[in-house]
């Protein structure tokens, strides 16, 4: 499943191509260039606005450059143009400019939009964040594939030792990660899944994402069920322009379309299908495990404000995928088939005031996935529902408080036909039986969090418990305090700790679900200029459930802007794990505690470069990282009673490593327009594993585990496609 990075590089640089209006007969047309008045930086996806004119709005190309209708004579109007975490910019007009405008922005902490408004929108523990992740800087990662989840992972705080969208935040499994959509969480979110919950993509379309936060240690305790860390998105509300946007590449076709909704809303909605076999053709040593696969998911997002200070969200999305995996060492028939139809829906409504704000939130995910191989095979159905509230009170400008009430709900029903007992000897034994159970909790908590800012000090102090317990469902509680120092206007220091709880389920067959509890400790710095960015930390975590652990890591982040086209990151990491326990004498915690990969790394680097110019832009990734802990098998036994052959594991799961892991991922794109600007095409190509490295993922072992053979992730693929944009008035 890792061998298809192409899924969203249709995507990738499709939303590069946001192209303003063209002029309409008769009214003068706005020309201009914004960028970043320190670095020179061209500033993709800027909102650029008349304000005495609703609708006349567009938002800036790949290169910096708008064009929309300006005021007609007569008729005096102001030009506002505006991005996220740069000071508006005004210009008074009566009439068109004589040329182009170059609009350079200041870098400044002064919102956009109305602060009593952004205050509603923001996690109470907001100040004490690591990371942000914007439209931008998503689209421009060359490893991200347009993908939000898949630009978290490139960042050093994601730990992941496979090439995964589930992302492991600083030495957690993955399934400690809580992922929410507009403050409703959203389980397994990820596309071309496994039945562990793992996939290859994420389910988020880039064209509909505002901003990722990405809380890599202590979650803040508004946000339920999250116990290492946080990936929090929102999708974005600004109104546009209608428009129309068609994509063709290897594998993947999508249509993406847009229209206002009365005066302040907006409407979009967006299908996409792909079939692996072009992919397969151009790409042939790397699908050889992997003959069939195939998806067709969509969505629709709807925005609106309401009122002043209030605003309404409804999200829909649905997918239909499968595959077929060919097992290594196997037969030629011994294939692995997976189907999963799924749909799922969210509804926020966020309301501010001068001194509070409120919020609803409520979703509902239904899911059907089949599996078989051999003479097996399963039917699982999945129904998650949840609804919150939260009431956010500003005593003064310096002290608030939120509290909040959440249920969440999670059910799965497995019912299928499973081996009885693998090489089996006895004639008397059926080979196969048949069962049908069911999974389940529900979770009913409730919240408080209190911030307190003094002089350069920020406190935050919070508790979250289980408000209606039940003897299948004890008490519970977790805490949290965070401790910010600003240095400067330019850096802080962040100390953050406490004690979480999140449930989930490893696996059905053998568990239900899972209560783990992790108490951690951080320590992180940042400093923050135009064109420059440092960050670090040091952390330690002591995770508590059948499998338990303790682990140290550290880590440190670069970011430069060299001039108007080049910038580079750099991110090291380090973890490690100091102790595994569980009961040796409990096969299924056995099983369990050899499955779960310890994320046990002496050394991680991750880098990242872009170029660009007028002539396009050239991108690149490269990860080159400590291999991943795995518990090697030994030797076989033999059941005299049955004849099974049985493998002979290590005594310490995940004691030996596997080979160390180098990938590099190049990407160029060229962005087209025609002299008039009534029409954008954009050109790309993406090249992974630039050196078709052998990157070691495990090994297969044969019937008698006699021979191993190393499975390996994704060798070199070329992806490539296209993507053609109208806007109203084209």
């Amino acid at each position: 499943m890792e061998l298809i990075c192409a899924q969203q590089c249709l995507r990738s640089l499709a939303v590069l191509c946001l192209l303003a209006g063209a002029a309409r007969a008769q009214q003068p047309l706005l020309r201009g260039m914004v960028s970043d008045r320190t670095t020179g930086d061209k500033l993709l996806g800027a909102t650029v606005r008349l304000a005495n004119s609703p609708g006349a709005g567009t938002a800036t190309d790949l290169d910096g450059a708008f064009a929309l209708p300006g005021p007609t004579a007569g008729r005096p109007d102001t030009l506002l143009v505006s991005y996220v975490g740069y000071q508006p910019w005004r210009l008074p007009l009566t009439g068109a400019p004589a040329g182009p405008l170059a609009v350079r922005l200041t870098p400044g902490a002064v919102q956009t939009l109305a602060q009593v408004e952004v205050t509603a929108k923001r996690p109470i523990a907001e100040d004490f964040m690591v990371r942000e992740l914007n439209f931008l800087q998503i689209v421009t990662n060359p490893a991200a594939s347009a993908d939000p989840l898949l630009a978290v992972r490139t960042l050093p705080a994601a730990t992941n030792t496979d090439e995964l969208a589930s992302i492991s935040l600083r030495g957690s499994d993955p399934s400690q990660t809580a992922i929410y959509l507009n403050n409703v969480p959203i389980y397994d979110a990820v596309k071309f899944a496994q039945l562990s919950g793992l996939g290859t993509f994420g389910i988020f379309s880039v064209d509909l994402v505002k901003s990722v936060l990405v809380f890599p240690s202590n979650p803040p305790l508004e946000f339920g069920n999250a116990g290492a860390g946080l990936i929090s998105l929102s999708t974005d509300e600004q109104p546009r322009a209608r428009f129309l946007q068609a994509s063709l590449g290897l594998a993947n076709s999508g249509v993406l379309a847009g229209t206002p909704v009365g005066k302040r809303g907006m409407l979009k909605a967006y299908v996409n299908g792909q079939d692996g076999r072009l992919l397969r053709a151009v790409n042939p040593a790397s699908f050889r495990q992997l003959p069939r696969l195939g998806l067709v998911d969509g969505g629709v997002h709807l925005a609106t404000k309401v009122g002043e200070y209030g605003t309404f969200k409804a999200f829909a999305y649905g997918i239909a995928e499968q595959y077929t995996y060919r097992v290594p060492n196997g037969p030629p028939d011994n294939q692995y088939r997976y189907r999963n139809r799924r749909g799922f829906y969210t509804l926020s409504y966020e309301q501010a005031w001068v001194r509070a704000d409120f919020a609803l939130a409520q979703g509902l995910s239904l899911r059907r996935a089949d599996d078989a191989a051999s003479n097996y095979r399963t039917t699982r159905r999945g129904h998650d529902a949840y609804a919150a509230a939260h009431y956010r009170r500003y005593w003064t400008d310096a002290f608030s408080t939120r509290v909040g009430l959440s249920y969440d709900e999670r059910r799965l029903n497995v019912n299928g036909e499973f081996p009885s007992s693998s090489g089996s000897a006895d004639p008397t034994q059926p080979p196969t039986y048949t069962a049908t159970f069911g999974r389940g909790r529900t979770l009913w908590e409730g919240y408080q969090y209190t911030k307190l800012r003094r002089g350069p000090w920020t406190t935050g102090l919070g508790l979250r418990l289980n408000a209606l317990p039940r003897p299948a469902q004890p008490g519970y509680r977790s805490a949290q305090l965070n401790l910010r120092r600003d240095l400067s206007a330019r850096q802080f220091l962040n100390l953050s700790g406490g004690q979480y709880t999140a449930t989930t389920t490893p696996e059905a067959l053998q568990f239900p679900y899972l209560r783990t509890r992790t108490r951690q400790l951080a320590l992180d710095y940042s400093y923050a200029r135009p064109g420059l960015t440092v960050a670090a930390a040091v952390y330690a975590k002591d995770e508590h459930s059948v499998v338990s652990a303790r682990l140290v890591g550290l880590e440190a982040y670069a970011e430069r802007s060299f001039g108007a086209h080049f910038r580079a990151d750099v991110g090291v990491a380090a973890v490690r794990a100091a102790r595994l326990s569980f009961d040796a004498q409990d096969p299924n915690a056995a099983a369990l505690a050899r499955a779960q990969r310890r994320y046990n790394l002496p050394f991680s680097l991750k880098t990242n470069l872009r170029l660009a110019g007028k002539w396009g832009e050239l991108g690149a990734f490269a990860q080159y990282r400590a291999g991943a802990p795995f518990t090697p098998v030994l030797g076989a036994t033999t059941d005299p009673a049955t004849g099974a052959v049985q493998p002979q594991y290590a005594a310490t799961p995940n004691a030996a490593a596997l080979p160390n892991y180098f990938r590099a991922d190049i990407s160029a794109s060229k962005f087209v327009r025609r002299p008039s600007k009534a029409g954008s095409l954009v050109l790309f190509a993406v090249l992974s594993n630039v050196f078709n490295t052998e990157n070691v993922s495990g090994y297969t072992y044969s019937a008698d585990y006699q021979q191993a053979t190393p499975t390996l992730f994704q060798r070199r693929l070329l992806y490539f496609g296209l993507v053609k944009t109208w806007q109203q008035g084209q």
